[in-house]
């Protein structure tokens, strides 16, 4: 790739406009029509210019932009920021929830650099930032392929060591293992599970393409990362040396999921006594001395026993927050907390780089030891003390459902390396409800401590293609709550309601008997219920009836969509397709006839979160009443979000797809306490109101007929 002038980029910027530009690629007869054949969507032109408009609007400002699946909104912002940093000269960066868009986007270098010759236009540097376990370690591979007894591995794994060494590009990353090789191999089969990832105390070696993307992405144009390198960044870690080109740009694609990263940073859940085992277990890997190793076991002891001790004050509660110990417990606590720090400080601080040692352990201790720091520096991290439910084991445990707050900083400022950037937030599911503009985005808005008045308030909408795929529906009729008791409080000890078990595997029997169907739970518990129904119905009448593929904990989704594919089964039923799975024909064709959702996908808050979250609306005078309020909205909202990928995105994957989506929670329907308008595209609220109801004797009923009953 050739140098780019600052000449070059001065004439080109003098002499164009980014939305001409932009329209002579999305326009109907423009260029992503003539050179690719691209068919032209209406709402992916209209997007694009919106993009365009915040480009070159007043800055910095905040836009919103939700696009449904089908408009094409990747290339929407792809494109017109590519033309925006070629005629400027600016950098930026793209952020995303999931590797795999990562990719998607990465492959498009291509069409970008070609696009921006044809527009007579300088190219752009384009590269990906991400965290090292992104990144396969090949002495890793080579251990493998010496420990394996397969010849066929054996030179299989030796030509990708190999591959790995010499060469760069998408077989660098972790999951090309887990979708190709290990799938391959069978690496990934029940108890052979392996760890390949590259980890700050590999090979030096094998960070090479780790290094060279981390040197690149201080200098090129376009960044390519991660929401949880992005959340990271706001704590002034330096990931980025920007020097005296910063980021001005800032696109969030999938940013519903951006609270779901910066939560996963600071959560933990840990009892000191774990972590002085996990001490013993790496002293002679790290080469600790015994007396550092007994003064941090010694201090972790201590803090048990405080633990433990609170555990049998409060018998009655699942968890507390150490603020509210009593004073002498409180200050024992605290004490212990210190000397356990310190402790801990010493073996931490004298890990090399160089040692052999278990990566999950040592992230572990590491957690922890940051925790505990955080616990006595920062009073905005509030901590719980959590005991086991039998036994009254006590656990450091520690929840920030705030901690998305932090994404606000790009929008104000980073240190003084990074001044404010220009935010576009987009993504399929950018807000749940029926209100437009900027209202419909509020709740997430408010999760990223974003201000109203931060945003661009005409770039705060929502694109939604008005054909796109069809979708028939048939809800739950009158049938029992799939728990007993509160079903809207369901705990994880819940008992499920055989009646609902029973009425949910007849709905899933009847999907199977008109085609293949993608089976949405909740949980591994609730596939396990689901499969033991149907092992007890199998007799020698019904041998020849459809089969379902039921994917255990510890089994592989891979090989059940195989199934699947070769007509072995007629339907999965899973808890991890609800998004990122794409289940289609060999050839990429329609596959699924039927998308069948058992329950909302609603996971109640645990404890230590509640308490969390009501401990910083009681500090800033409002009530717990109000906290809990609040946080069963968010909860409610992602479950929503959820719902809307497993029961559309999964089945609507091309503009002629049609499926039927079977919802098997009597909750959900048009008059009902889950209404889906606003989680629905809207272009199916028609086949929404005249859904057919199904009855626990698995007849159907026609919503007008449904109401007509109702009535009577």
């Amino acid at each position: 790739m050739e140098e780019k002038t600052p000449c070059l980029r001065a004439s080109v910027a003098k002499e164009t406009d980014l939305k001409p530009l932009a329209e002579q690629i999305f326009h109907p007869t423009g260029l992503l029509n003539q050179l690719y054949g691209f068919e032209y969507r209406e709402q992916q032109y209209h997007y694009a210019l919106a993009v365009c408009d915040w480009l070159t609007g007043d800055q910095p400002a905040v836009a919103m932009l939700e696009g449904e699946t089908g408009i094409g909104k990747s290339l929407a912002y792809l494109l017109p920021l590519a033309i925006q940093l070629s005629l400027t000269g600016q950098r930026a960066l793209i952020s995303t929830y999931t590797v795999h868009l990562i990719q998607q986007l990465g492959r498009d270098r291509t069409l970008i650099t070609e696009l921006l010759s044809h527009l007579g236009l300088p190219p752009i540097v384009v590269c990906n930032r991400l965290g090292r376990a992104q990144y396969v370690s090949a002495s890793k591979v080579l251990e493998l392929a010496d420990s394996t007894e397969n010849p066929k591995e054996r030179r299989a794994l030796l030509q990708w060591y190999e591959k790995i060494k010499k060469s760069y590009g998408p077989h660098v990353y972790l999951n090309w293992w887990y979708e190709n090789a290990a799938t391959n191999m069978g690496y990934l089969k029940e108890g052979r599970e392996i760890y390949l990832g590259l980890t700050e105390h590999c090979n030096p070696d094998d960070a090479a393409w780790y290094q060279a993307d981390c040197e690149q992405a201080n200098h090129a144009d376009l960044v390519l990362t991660s929401h949880t390198v992005t959340m990271l960044a706001t704590r002034n870690i330096a990931l980025f040396d920007t020097g005296e080109k910063p980021f001005q740009y800032l696109i969030a694609d999938e940013a519903d999921r951006l609270p779901d990263a910066a939560e996963s940073l600071t959560r933990l859940r840990s009892s000191p006594q774990r972590i002085a085992s996990l001490c013993r277990e790496l002293k002679d890997a790290c080469g600790w001395p015994a007396q550092q190793i007994n003064t941090a076991c010694t201090a972790l002891k201590e803090m048990q026993t405080v633990v433990d001790d609170a555990g049998g004050l409060y018998r009655d509660q699942p968890c507390l927050l150490s603020r509210d110990l009593p004073a002498s417990l409180g200050a024992s606590y605290t004490t212990a907390v210190k000397r356990s720090l310190a402790a801990l400080k010493l073996l931490v601080d004298s890990i090399q780089p160089t040692i052999e040692a278990s990566f999950t352990k040592l992230n572990t201790l590491k957690g922890f030891y940051q925790s505990l720091n955080s616990i006595l520096t920062d009073e905005h991290q509030p901590s719980c003390l959590a005991w086991s439910p039998v036994n009254r084991i006590g656990s450091v445990a520690i929840d920030n459902p705030f901690a998305a707050l932090a994404f606000s900083r790009w929008v104000r400022g980073i240190g003084e390396t990074q001044p404010p950037v220009s935010v576009l937030l987009t993504s399929g599911t950018l807000g749940i409800s029926a209100q437009q503009g900027p209202a419909r985005f509020a709740p997430l808005r408010a999760m990223l401590g974003i201000n109203e008045a931060d945003l661009n308030q005409a770039a705060c909408q929502r694109y939604a293609p008005r054909h796109y795929g069809d979708i028939r529906f048939v809800l739950a009729g009158e049938v029992a709550r799939p728990f007993h008791g509160d079903a809207d409080n369901e705990e994880e000890q819940a008992t499920y309601n055989p009646q609902w078990l029973a009425f949910a595997a007849r709905m899933l029997t009847t999907a199977m008997a008109e085609g293949p169907t993608l089976c949405l739970c909740p949980s591994f518990a609730e596939v396990a219920e689901l499969q033991a129904l149907f092992a007890e119905k199998t007799t020698s009448e019904t041998a020849t009836a459809p089969k379902a593929g039921f994917h255990l904990k510890g089994t592989r989704l891979d090989e059940l969509i195989e199934q699947l594919q070769a007509g072995t089964i007629t339907a999965i039923v899973t808890p991890s397709a609800w998004e990122g799975v794409s289940i289609r024909t060999k050839e990429g064709k329609q596959l699924l006839t039927n998308i069948m959702v058992t329950r909302i996908p609603i996971q109640p808050p645990s404890r230590v979160t509640e308490n969390a979250f009501a401990a910083r609306y009681v500090s800033s005078g409002r009530t717990t009443d109000e906290a809990k309020k609040v946080l069963y909205g968010r909860v409610r909202d992602r479950g929503l979000r959820k719902l809307r990928q497993g029961l559309i995105g999964r089945g609507i994957r091309n503009s002629q797809d049609s499926v039927t989506a079977w919802v098997a929670d009597p909750r959900i329907g048009p008059d009902r306490r889950f209404r889906l308008q606003g989680v629905i595209p809207e272009r199916f609220y028609p086949l929404y109101e005249q859904a057919e109801y199904f009855q626990v004797d698995g007849t159907r009923l026609q919503g007008t007929e449904k109401e007509e009953v109702i009535w009577l």
